[in-house]
């Protein structure tokens, strides 16, 4: 959940920026430069920027944490981190979109930033401008090498930053619609008959989303439960115009969510080579084993990689899992 940042959130924010400043930080800047970045986002500076701009939170449902953050000053970002532990699941750009939003409504039609050697492939990738190199002393010998950014707005990016809706597939329409796309993205392009996915089919109660926007199923996901704290991702696709927005990683944070209330440990998968740099973004790593082979997907010079991803469990208020 983005809420607006509230004055009991001081400590809780302060402490999570610290963190991941040491945490994402500490193996790119100097020790000076690190100390500059904490003294920059202390409590003080936070509650002066609260005073004049609008802050906002990314919360978890499950207890209230603070996962991201960014602020709005005037026409200028400042203060968009993400914990390090949730990065890479969309919450840096789900608190960009709306502070973006927030600008358009308050009229502005430029923003600034100063961009940090960690976070320069993150702010070109939706679309900011990286300006003049800067080199701020900040004592000993060290130094904090930056960049200025911008980025102009227009009334059509309002469309562009809405986000599609992740659920649970429930009707028989959208679980072909959900069918229709997967065939469509992931096998009709290597001739298979339409019918393939039941012969890829694997025991086990299975569990299928959908991402939605406007109404029309642009994305689509199949898991299966192997065993009572595991999940196999079976198969993910995105509808080839929206693809590069965010759907296909909202789809794995969900599949992540309803994998911790389930007390699951462990999702894995069969990756193709075309998607493994995906997976390793929102969290997968290599597994153990030797993956299956396929003679028609060698023809595509498509191979596989086993991969998996552990997914920190949540217990019921009660302690009962669920």
């Amino acid at each position: 959940m983005i809420r607006l940042f509230n004055r009991t959130d001081l400590h809780a924010l302060h402490r999570m920026i610290c963190e991941t400043i040491d945490a994402s930080y500490s193996g790119v800047y100097p020790p000076r430069a690190v100390e500059f970045f904490k003294e920059h986002h202390s409590e003080k500076k936070i509650a002066e920027r609260s005073a004049v701009g609008e802050i906002l939170v990314l919360t978890s449902e499950r207890d209230g944490s603070i996962m991201a953050a960014g602020a709005l000053i005037d026409s200028e970002i400042i203060g968009v981190f993400v914990r390090s532990d949730h990065q890479r699941q969309g919450y840096g750009k789900a608190i960009m979109i709306q502070l973006e939003q927030i600008a358009m409504k308050q009229g502005i039609r430029k923003l600034s930033m100063s961009i940090s050697l960690p976070s320069k492939p993150f702010y070109e990738h939706l679309g900011y401008r990286v300006l003049d190199e800067c080199v701020l002393d900040v004592g000993g010998g060290e130094c904090l090498k930056y960049w200025a950014g911008e980025k102009e707005l227009h009334p059509r990016d309002i469309q562009k930053v809405k986000m599609a809706t992740e659920e649970i597939v429930k009707t028989a329409g959208d679980a072909a619609e959900v069918d229709e796309l997967l065939w469509r993205i992931l096998w009709q392009p290597l001739g298979f008959p339409r019918n393939i996915r039941s012969k890829f089919s694997i025991d086990g109660k299975k569990l299928e989303l959908s991402a939605k926007e406007n109404g029309r199923i642009v994305g689509g996901l199949v898991a299966v439960w192997t065993a009572e704290n595991e999940i196999e991702l079976r198969h993910l696709a995105v509808a080839s115009d929206y693809q590069r927005k965010g759907i296909g990683q909202g789809l794995i944070t969900e599949l992540c969510r309803i994998a911790s209330v389930k007390m699951c440990h462990q999702i894995h998968t069969i990756a193709r080579n075309t998607s493994a740099d995906f997976f390793r973004k929102v969290g997968f790593r290599s597994a153990p084993g030797r993956a299956p082979e396929h003679p028609v997907f060698l023809e595509h010079g498509i191979i596989f990689e086993l991969m998996e991803k552990i997914v920190e469990p949540i217990a019921s208020a009660d302690g009962d899992r669920r």
